[in-house]
């Protein structure tokens, strides 16, 4: 009698386990997500929405090597934070998955031997599309919508013409398609894998707290040098992940209440986020002004102060009219900077000690502003508040600092929030 083939859940335990001693980046990420099973979906696996997702049934017919590749291909997207970061508006998701293939296979080839356990396992790469090689992820994206838009664009109108066949009723049609269920033979005629790459990708969407659980794991193999497999240009593109651009929109969304408009309206000259131009889009305009309050003492480095005008700078692109700049360290420097645009080039003064409190007496003395964002490294001691300064963010210059900010001064600062920038 044949002994039974060992069940994929176990496979993928034991593969888990072996990653604990040998591959200690990829066991610390995996750990960060729920493993799932989906049966409704036509592909192996697929990540997103802090869990993994497996097909047992696809599985079985594969061996253990097959399985440690590909669930090691989706931990990797992860580490690469594909499924929650830089998601473009009205994202293609057939495109963002063969970008991450591509970006994935380009940077692991030159070693692909220590990569890949499998013979079998393969990933599209930039000759497939007859791209070149050494891109980011973002532009293979914008190339592959370019070179294949009405390859996408078709698919996209199969897979709607699809699921209207299979039920008139628009929104279980919608449901089929987010749950993955489609017809047996899409995976035969998409002879490009749309399909599949549609699956792959379907459960990604912005999500910062998971970039930085994933970051977080990152920094514990820098600090003890221990990537496993992971070498290379791979593990160059995964160092170069945590300097990441701070989410603007989630930063200025901190003072929702009082910054941004609630006149929401919609408009046909925006794009739905989900839908396209096939449903309306909506937008909010920011109404009011902001006081940005940069420490420019010794303490800080020339590439933070850098960083915190570069953001200063970015702000315009959503949609602050005007942002009034004051420059500290014990005292105020210079005179207030009024920008209604970007600037290329700030004088910096002042490199002495540092002293929040004048800082905060003159956002408290003048209330036409609606919130104060304070660039800082935290070392100074605690300022005094009235009621008024609650909507203050401060921004920290590294994680570290971020945390001793939190447990030494925040707690006395009520109303007040913070976030860090991953210098």
């Amino acid at each position: 009698m044949a002994e039974k083939a060992e069940e994929p859940g176990k496979i993928i335990t034991k593969i888990a386990e072996e990653w604990f001693l040998k591959e200690p980046l990829l066991f610390g990420v995996y750990c960060t997500h729920k493993l799932t099973e989906n049966r409704k979906m036509k592909i192996p696996f697929r990540c997103g929405r802090m869990r993994i997702e497996y097909n047992p049934e696809l599985l079985e017919k594969m061996d253990g090597k097959q399985i440690a590749d590909l669930l090691k291909i989706e931990v990797v997207r992860i580490i690469l934070k594909h499924p929650y970061q830089r998601m473009p508006v009205c994202p293609n998701f057939a495109a963002l998955a063969l970008a991450s293939d591509i970006t994935i296979q380009d940077s692991t080839i030159k070693d692909s031997a220590s990569f890949f356990s499998s013979p079998k396992t393969k990933l599209r790469s930039p000759a497939d599309f007859d791209l070149p090689n050494g891109l980011c992820y973002e532009e293979y994206y914008a190339k592959l919508l370019n070179k294949l838009r009405e390859q996408l664009k078709d698919f996209s109108l199969t897979l709607m013409e699809k699921s209207e066949a299979e039920d008139s009723d628009a929104e279980d049609s919608k449901a089929a398609l987010q749950n993955g269920e489609a017809a047996e033979d899409d995976e035969e005629s998409d002879e490009n894998g749309f399909m599949a790459s549609f699956q792959t990708a379907e459960l990604w969407e912005e999500n910062d707290e998971a970039a930085e659980t994933v970051n977080a794991e990152i920094e514990k193999a820098q600090t003890s040098n221990s990537w496993g497999s992971i070498s290379g240009d791979l593990k160059q593109i995964i160092e170069a992940s945590l300097v990441i651009q701070m989410d603007y929109r989630r930063m200025l969304s901190m003072f929702r209440a009082s910054i941004l408009s609630s006149k929401r309206k919609l408009t046909r000259m925006k794009p739905n986020r989900r839908y396209g131009f096939s449903y309306m889009g909506s937008q909010s305009d920011f109404t009011t002004g902001l006081l940005v309050a940069v420490d420019t003492s010794g303490s800080i480095s020339d590439e933070a102060l850098k960083q915190f005008f570069s953001i200063v700078n970015r702000f315009f692109k959503y949609g602050i009219k005007t942002i009034d700049v004051i420059q500290f360290d014990a005292e105020l420097k210079e005179e207030v900077l009024s920008l209604k645009k970007a600037k290329s080039k700030v004088e910096i003064t002042g490199r002495g000690g540092t002293d929040f409190q004048p800082a905060i007496d003159y956002y408290e003395k003048h209330k036409m502003y609606d919130g104060l964002i304070v660039f800082t490294d935290g070392y100074a001691e605690i300022p005094k508040l009235s009621g008024y300064s609650a909507k203050i963010l401060w921004v920290l210059t590294s994680r570290q600092e971020y945390e001793d900010f939190c447990e030494e001064i925040l707690d006395h600062l009520p109303g007040s929030k913070a976030t860090y920038i991953p210098l």
